[in-house]
């Protein structure tokens, strides 16, 4: 019995373990963008719906930074970008100040006639913890004229491991077992 007991022990510590390293959220560093061009937004939690927009510049780094209330899964992030065919194809977006993904080699670009043009891409979505952050950069880096860019996602919040109400019911059996055996 004792050595059930352990097994189960060792099975709950390394289940938590994993719980645990998943909700680590860690993105690299790079170039920060200028104070006028982050947007913050500070009230992420479970059940939101987030949609940003803004107007990327020629040349220009913008920034959504998103700080998490409480532990939530942020679900795929969808982005697009609207101007010229040019202006779309140079963008370039990541979870970094490093962008290094684009509409041209990470998403797909729509062309409705000579100036406009609208690329479609998405991220995929992570665990956060209460307190975590995450940016989104868009880098103008190589456009010529502006675009507008929007990112939107949802919350949810974070799933309970499969396996816990298992271990759960097989401690309490385990536990009504030894009682009934002791009696």
């Amino acid at each position: 019995m004792k050595a059930i007991l352990r097994v189960t022990a060792v099975a709950a510590a390394l289940l938590t373990a994993n719980a645990a390293s998943a909700a680590v959220v860690v993105y690299g560093a790079g170039p920060t963008p200028a104070a006028a061009n982050a947007m913050v937004l500070t009230d992420i939690s479970v059940g939101n719906t987030v949609n940003v927009a803004d107007v990327l510049s020629p040349q220009d780094l913008d920034q959504f930074k998103f700080t998490a209330l409480e532990r939530l899964r942020v679900n795929t992030i969808a982005l697009t970008a609207t101007g010229t065919r040019a202006t779309v194809r140079a963008i370039e977006y990541g979870l970094t100040s490093s962008t290094t993904m684009s509409f041209l080699n990470d998403g797909q670009i729509f062309t409705f006639g000579p100036t406009s043009s609208i690329g479609v891409a998405s991220l995929n979505g992570f665990i956060m913890n209460a307190g975590d952050m995450f940016s989104l950069y868009w880098s103008g880096a190589n456009t010529q004229s502006p675009a507008s860019i929007n990112a939107s996602f949802t919350t949810s919040e974070v799933p309970l491991p499969a396996a816990l109400p298992l271990l759960a019911g097989a401690l309490g059996l385990l536990g009504m077992a030894r009682r009934k055996a002791k009696s």
